[in-house]
This record gives structure tokens, C-alpha cells and sequence, in this order.
């Protein structure tokens, strides 16, 4: 009675699809379980215009619920979710981004439950990278600033000084901070601004080398981060929708390859195969798309790795394989 009274009222007042998503997600004094469901009932009491109940609509307001609500909680083989990502349809007027999250059984606030490494795609992951390079040797900033990265001018203090100043205009829109194992000790200072926003250089992942020309030459043509977040969520993009099944599929394979031969020896459920590949999604970046995808077919181990859903996808596997090796 609570859905239909609002929705009566709500088909009084509103006359707009923004009046009629402000009046539902406004709702005061409810959870927001509370207006997801209010918001879902109206539509079925009110019945609105057919696109207003399209994906894209439904997963920019309800997130990762978009495919549970729309087609159920049916889960998909990789290959079929690939060829839907590529082939639905979208309000966005941009390329957006596809990413491949998964879940396994690690915790990383454990010993030996990690997994931190760097990739190169195959294909690259289609966006133009914003890299930073901050070191004193005048020959490695010449050749990086030639590359494409950004070398700010004076030294690597002056530019830690600013920084910690209050000037941070320097590290906006940054992705990767590259510097020398000379330079480091100075940027060590800047932990704490540059832990949170991911720029901390590293060793392991090359962020921190004395050939730096190569680390910036890697890092643009497609070089991804793969880690472990505190949930045991690794959430990587593979490219965009605009490059199309085939270079989505092998920046996946690279991805999910990557994680199977980094994961620790003893983690939960190395063993056993399967068991430590608890979910996995592919998403585009408006949410419109959000779809389960079935364990075994991210599982290197498993013979349905990359198997099945798309027709003539089994055939021609071999003949992939063999390509991508």
C-alpha cells in the first residue's frame, strides 16, 4: 500500500524523468535498500515510458545491481559476457572502459596473502596515460619529457617543497609516478600524499628504475597494475568497448593469467583449482552493463577456461591459442 500510495502521487506530480528519479532517490528517512526497492515498485505500479527501464538507466542509479534486476542472477560464460559488452547498447557519448573484477580467497592483511605485479596488455587498454617524472638526471628527463611524460622543471626537493607546501596542481590527473633509486629518498617524504592516491613509487612494479626512458615507454603503451584490495577485489580495466571482442578477450586472458601464476602457494583454495576464484563481472563505466560471469571460465586451471558462449567460440579456441602464445 506504501509503493502505491507514493506512486499515485508521484504519477500526480512528476512530469519529468528527472522529476521522477529526484522524487525516488530524495525519499527522506528510508535506507537506501528502502529506495531501490520504492524506486523498482513505482516503476512496475506507474509503468513509465519503456526507456526509462533500460540498463544503462537502471545501473547508473542501482550500480552492480543493474544485471540481477534486469536479466536475472544467471551467471555467463566470459566469452558471452565479452561479445554483450561490446554489442550493448549505451547512453554514454564517450568510449567507456571495460573492467574485469573478480574475487578470490586472499587477504592481503595476512602474510603471504598478496598479489601485487604489473602487466602489459596485449592490446593496451586504449586510454592516453598521464605520467609523472620526477628525478634529477638530466638525460633520462630529456628523453622522458620526449616520450610523452611530464618532467617538471627545477629540481625533484624543489618540487617535493611545493607539493608539500599545498601545491599539489602537479599531481592532478597524474596515473603513474615514475622516479630514480637516487631520487627516492627525497620522495619518501610524500608518503602520505601519495599513498592515498596510488602514485607511491615502487620497486616491484618499476615505478622506481634507473632506466627510466623504458619504464615510461612501458607504462604508455598499455601497462597495467594488478593488486589485491583489502576485500580480495581486483578490479582491472581491459581496454575499451570501441576495440571489440577479440583485443578485449586477450587483454582478459593476460589479466586473469597474470593473477593465476602471482597467487600465493598457500592461499585458500590453490589446491583445490576453483575454490579460490569466488566471482567474477565484466562492467562498462556508466554501470549499464554489469554481468556475472561463471568461475570456471576465468580459471586458467579449469577446462572451461574460455570456453563456450559464443558461436563457433570452441572451434576456433585452438586456433586462438596458439595466436596468443
Amino acid at each position: 500500500p506504501t509503493f502505491t500510495n507514493n506512486a499515485q502521487r508521484h504519477d500526480q506530480q512528476c512530469h519529468s524523468i528527472e522529476e521522477f528519479i529526484s522524487y525516488q532517490i530524495g525519499v527522506k528517512n528510508s535506507s537506501s535498500s528502502s529506495r531501490q526497492l520504492m524506486y523498482l515498485a513505482t516503476l512496475r505500479t506507474v509503468r513509465p515510458p519503456p526507456f526509462l527501464l533500460s540498463p544503462p538507466l537502471l545501473g547508473s542509479r542501482l550500480g552492480s545491481r543493474s544485471y540481477t534486476l534486469n536479466t536475472g542472477s544467471t551467471t555467463l560464460p566470459i566469452t558471452t559476457a565479452l561479445t554483450n559488452v561490446c554489442n550493448e547498447g549505451t547512453f554514454a557519448k564517450f568510449d567507456e572502459t571495460v573492467s574485469l573484477h573478480v574475487l578470490v580467497t586472499l587477504d592481503p592483511r595476512k602474510p603471504n596473502q598478496n598479489i601485487r605485479t604489473k602487466i602489459s596488455l596485449p592490446h593496451g587498454t586504449g586510454s592516453k596515460v598521464k605520467i609523472l617524472v620526477m628525478t634529477d638526471d638530466d638525460a633520462a628527463r630529456e628523453k622522458a619529457a620526449e616520450l610523452g611524460a611530464v618532467v617538471p622543471s627545477g629540481t625533484v626537493a624543489d618540487a617535493v617543497k611545493a607539493i608539500q607546501d599545498g601545491d599539489q596542481s602537479l599531481l592532478q590527473g597524474v596515473d603513474r609516478l615514475i622516479t630514480s633509486p637516487s631520487d627516492m629518498r627525497t620522495l619518501a617524504s610524500l608518503g602520505r600524499i601519495l599513498g592515498p592516491r596510488g602514485l607511491m613509487p615502487n620497486p616491484k612494479l618499476g615505478s622506481v628504475t634507473p632506466d627510466i626512458p623504458k619504464a615510461v615507454s612501458d607504462a604508455l603503451k598499455g601497462e597495467v597494475i594488478v593488486r589485491v584490495n583489502k576485500e580480495g577485489g581486483i578490479y582491472t580495466p581491459i581496454g575499451k568497448v570501441s576495440m571489440g571482442y577479440s583485443s578485449l578477450k586477450a587483454n582478459a586472458r593476460a589479466v586473469l593469467e597474470a593473477i593465476s601464476s602471482n597467487k600465493p602457494s598457500d592461499a585458500k583454495g590453490v589446491k583445490s583449482g576453483a575454490a579460490f576464484w569466488k566471482t567474477a563481472s565484466i562492467t562498462r563505466t556508466m554501470g549499464g552493463y554489469n554481468c556475472r560471469v561463471e568461475t570456471s571460465t576465468v580459471d586458467p586451471s579449469s577446462s572451461k577456461y574460455f570456453r563456450g558462449g559464443v558461436e563457433g567460440d570452441q572451434e576456433k579456441e585452438t586456433e586462438e591459442d596458439d595466436v596468443y602464445a
